[in-house]
Parts: C-alpha cells; structure tokens; sequence
C-alpha cells in the first residue's frame, strides 16, 4: 500500500499556438479544466496501474475543491483530505503546439497539508510513502523521518526544485528528480548533477528522467539507464508525474528498480501521446500492452 502525501489542485489548461512571452497577450485556442497537483497526479498513476493508495494532503472549501477531487475519490482512499480555509490550489497550465508547457502554481491549502494526517498507525501499514515538493517542506521533512524510523520506503519527488535539510534527503530510499532539479540540487549538495554523485553525496539512491531520452538512475553502487519510448508528443504536462507514480507502484509490488524505471518509462510515453493531466495517465493494462510488443521487437 502507497501513502501518497501531496498537492491537490485544480489546473486551469489554456492550449495556444505559441506560448506568449513577457508582456505579450495571445488567444488560446481552447481552454479546460481538470484536476491536477503533483500529490494527486502521482497517487492517480500510481492507482491506475494497480496499487492501493491512500491520499493525504488539503483542498479548501471552494469551488475548485470539486474539481481538484474528481478523480481521486473515485480512484483512491481520500479519508485523511482535509477542508481548510485556504484557496484549493490551482495551477495555471500553457500548452503551445509542439507539446510543451509553461505552468504557474498557486499553492493555496496544499500548504495547510498537516504530517499528522497520516497516524503511526497508517504509516505501519504502508510499504512505501510518496511525496513532492508542493506542500510545507517541514511537513515533508517529518514524513520522510517518520517513514525512516518506521521501516517504510519514501520516495521523494524533489519537484518543484525546493531545499530541504540534507539529513532529510539522506532518509529517503529515493530521490527523483528531472534534469532541472538535478541542477538545482548538485549546487545545493555542491556537487556535480549527475546521479551518480548525487547518490553517492546522499548516500541513498537517486533517479533522473531525461524527457525524451528516457531516464537513469544510481542505486547501490548501480547504473541504470533506460530509453524513451517513441510518440506523437501531444501534452507532456503529466509526464513527469506518471513516471513517478508509476514506479511508485511497480516498487510497491516488489519490481526491481530497474524493471520498474523501464514500466515507469513507458507510462511516461503513454501520457505524452495524449491531451490532459490526470486524463492522459494509462491504465496497467495499457502499459502491459504496450512493454509486451516492446518486448516482441
């Protein structure tokens, strides 16, 4: 079982042309909403391909709130969501022609998301704990020690690229991150950003994603290097949430680091090959689908 601990918000999607540069306004061809927030795209991913997830984090009392949780109840356990005060969060998410994005969040109650909403009890319960970087970092940091002196795996999504204490970091079982943040975290450790000296600064393992050249990772003195799958990119804006919540899953049930990387990667490929957030993230099924004729070639 998966504690997700993590952003909810609802994303506001204008798709356009081109995406304006500073001081331009530009029509967008169409506009949407959809349920976003990394937490909960990653608790959904991790869902749809098979795990049982229990989701923990804050929406306000709005109207966005409902459109923040149309999935997740219907997908996950939401019994430890709470109501706040606060704004639901919301994102505001450009899409231009060639598939790529521009994204500003405003995080609103995720940062109200309270650590003791997942009890000791819960935590015992769970093989592994998932998390970002789209709520108070001190809670983060709690859930990722309790998860420590519990026995339980966490993987952390240093998304978006924000600090946090280096022991915290070390108590991770894995660290995931983009080629970004993997910048932004070897000027924090001083160090360069390549896994391997990543991993070895933090003394736990670390994965990269590289967009369309796929992913790679450095665990226990191991390289690990897997290729993209080919697509018509059409909306990369869940990629990187699917690839992390997919191998979430795959490492919940007991998959390699490497086998789930590769399942995580073709998810990832899926979601890039259609329109929407949580609406692009395949089912197991689909995955399967696709790494069985992958593995036919």
């Amino acid at each position: 079982m998966i504690i997700t601990f993590g952003s909810i918000n609802a994303d506001l999607i204008f798709t356009m042309k081109n995406i304006p540069q500073p001081g331009q306004t530009l029509l967008a061809r169409k506009f949407r909403t959809e349920a976003g927030g990394k937490g909960a795209n990653q608790a959904i991913a991790a869902s749809r391909d098979g795990a049982k997830v229990i989701m923990a984090g804050a929406v306000g009392q709005d109207a966005l709130a409902e459109v923040a949780m149309q999935n997740l109840v219907d997908l996950v356990d939401v019994a430890r969501v709470t109501h706040v005060a606060d704004a639901t969060g919301c994102a505001s998410i450009l899409i231009d022609a060639e598939g790529r994005n521009m994204i500003a969040v405003a995080p609103g109650a995720n940062l109200r998301a309270s650590s003791e909403a997942v009890d000791d009890k819960l935590m015992s319960e769970a093989s592994l704990l998932l998390l970002q970087m789209e709520n108070d970092p001190s809670e983060i940091a709690r859930l990722i020690h309790r998860a420590k002196r519990g026995g339980v795996r966490a993987v952390l999504n240093l998304a978006p690229a924000l600090p946090l204490p280096h022991d915290a970091l070390s108590s991770c079982s894995l660290v995931v991150v983009n080629e970004d943040e993997a910048e932004a975290l070897g000027n924090w450790l001083r160090c360069e950003p390549t896994v391997e000296d990543l991993s070895r600064r933090l003394q736990t393992g670390v994965v990269r994603t590289l967009g369309g050249n796929g992913a790679e990772a450095f665990a226990d003195g191991e390289k690990i290097s897997v290729a993209a799958i080919k697509v018509d990119v059409k909306d990369t804006t869940a990629a990187g949430d699917c690839f992390v919540g997919v191998l979430a899953s795959a490492l919940d049930r007991g998959l390699s680091l490497e086998a789930g990387m590769h399942r995580a990667v073709a998810a990832a490929g899926i979601s890039c090959s259609r329109q929407g957030s949580q609406s692009s993230i395949p089912l197991a099924a689909e995955t399967d689908q696709w790494l069985s004729r992958a593995a036919i070639k």
